[in-house]
């Protein structure tokens, strides 16, 4: 009698134990089904500095009000933001501290700041794109006017630019690897975001004269009517 019993619990325990896998093979196979149709209807984003399309993530230490901090572009990001919402817009500017055409438009990045800095997010990466010697010393010596000399390929201090200091995060991208990501032909490069990441205006496409979104403060002023 007790092996009887001992033999009907046990057949009891087998059956409970395959109804528990085949639950568990039945939530696989819909969980997988889920995540294809998942991933069908929302395809993998199409990543790119050109416009249409979602910037790449920046993802490295930035100085800001007199610290190094981590930094991530995406952390500015709203990637449900739709036309016609509250959102803010992201500025980049690419720029080489040892870099002429950067020295210059050093005083216009500071006036594009003083005009919208309250609306726009601005970002600068500062690159060591050109075969000169780079720091984060200098870096920071470039953004807040200090005195450093190895600016301007490294044949001036770097308290000689125009302008004031720029009061906004400064990316260290001395490594490229922001640089390499997003490709730019040369610096200065600069991009206008829209608050989802995608970009809207890229001034390498805008470089002819006659073009009406030529100027970044024209691209600026342009978009934000556009997204009011």
């Amino acid at each position: 009698m007790q092996t009887t019993r001992r033999n009907t619990k046990s057949l009891v325990n087998d059956e409970n134990a395959d109804a528990r896998v085949n639950s568990f093979f039945t939530i696989s196979a819909i969980l997988t089904a889920v995540l294809i149709i998942v991933w069908t209807l929302a395809p993998p984003a199409d990543i790119g500095v050109d416009e249409g399309q979602l910037a790449p993530d920046i993802v490295a230490q930035a100085h800001d009000n007199g610290n190094w901090y981590d930094f991530r572009l995406y952390d500015f990001i709203n990637h449900s933001w739709e036309q016609g919402e509250p959102g803010t817009f992201i500025f980049l500017q690419f720029m080489d501290t040892d870099c002429p055409h950067c020295w210059e438009d050093a005083p216009a990045m500071e006036s594009l700041h003083s005009e919208y800095g309250t609306i726009v997010q601005f970002v600068t990466v500062s690159v060591g794109m050109l075969k000169t010697t780079h720091s984060r010393a200098e870096t920071v010596a470039f953004q807040e006017k200090g005195d450093y000399d190895g600016c301007y390929q490294d044949s001036r201090n770097c308290n000689g630019r125009t302008g004031g200091p720029h009061n906004w995060p400064y990316v260290d991208d001395i490594n490229l690897r922001a640089f390499n990501d997003y490709n730019p032909p040369g610096v200065p490069f600069h991009l206008l975001l829209s608050p989802d990441g995608i970009v809207v205006w890229n001034s390498a496409l805008h470089s002819k004269h006659g073009d009406p979104l030529l100027e970044p403060s024209d691209a600026i002023a342009y978009h934000l009517s556009e997204s009011a």
